[in-house]
């Protein structure tokens, strides 16, 4: 089974917003909940060969919890190719960066801000208590076979970069990926990684955005005439 990538790292902009920024001092360390899964309650998407894991983190991220939209295979594609007209390149088979995703989300709509977390202690907090995260990193050629545990390990040559949904901190500081390759990977196209192997991955130039989203208005209005 060929799992593709088409992750690219979002361009430097001085505007982003940093998320620890946004949460109250001393907040940060009490983590109201030591555990929490945000359920991912559809089947996995599945991007096939195509270099439209953006895209597919963008309707992941809608499916899931708290708000569950019922985005589909064809949804994932169209936002990728939203994406890229921010990219400057319509229709290109590129990839293309969280930024884009963000600002697409914004544009239709499903979000009214966001803002990128700088670190492991910001990602937790915000794991635990307000919702998954959209993240964009480096990925390794031994992460694409979970091991026996569906643990992933960040180790092996670097294949190129993916964009996957956070959806779950464990207890023992496992973090839940949603990935987009159907049910062929991990259980039900979701594994984890160990917090301090994701710290690695976030320092090799990775993104992890965080937001709010909203209810849907009139989903079908806004990717009509998209390209599947």
């Amino acid at each position: 089974m060929q799992f593709s990538l088409g992750r690219n790292p979002s361009p430097y902009d001085p505007r982003d917003h940093n998320l620890e920024n946004y949460i109250p001092k001393g907040i940060l360390r009490l983590n109201l909940n030591f555990s929490k899964n945000w359920a991912f309650n559809r089947e996995p998407l599945y991007q096939e060969e195509t270099p439209h894991c953006v895209g597919f983190s963008m309707a992941n991220f809608g499916i899931n919890t708290p708000i569950e939209t019922d985005y589909s295979n064809a949804t994932g594609h169209a936002f990728y190719y939203m994406c890229k007209i921010l990219d400057g390149e319509p229709d290109a088979e590129t990839g293309s960066n969280i930024r884009s995703a963000a600002k697409t989300l914004k544009t239709i709509g499903r979000i009214n801000a966001y803002a990128f977390a700088s670190n492991m202690t910001v990602i937790k907090y915000w794991l635990l208590n307000r919702g998954p995260m959209i993240a964009g990193t480096i990925w390794t050629t031994d992460m694409f076979t979970p091991d026996e545990k569906n643990i992933i390990h960040p180790t092996g040559e670097v294949a190129g970069g993916h964009a996957y949904l956070l959806n779950e901190w464990t207890k023992d500081g496992y973090i839940g990926i949603q990935n987009s390759w159907n049910g062929y990977w991990g259980i039900k196209g979701k594994a984890y990684i160990y917090k301090d192997d994701f710290e690695k991955l976030l320092r090799q130039y990775g993104e992890v955005l965080a937001s709010v989203e909203l209810p849907p208005k009139i989903e079908k209005g806004l990717l009509t005439g998209c390209r599947k």
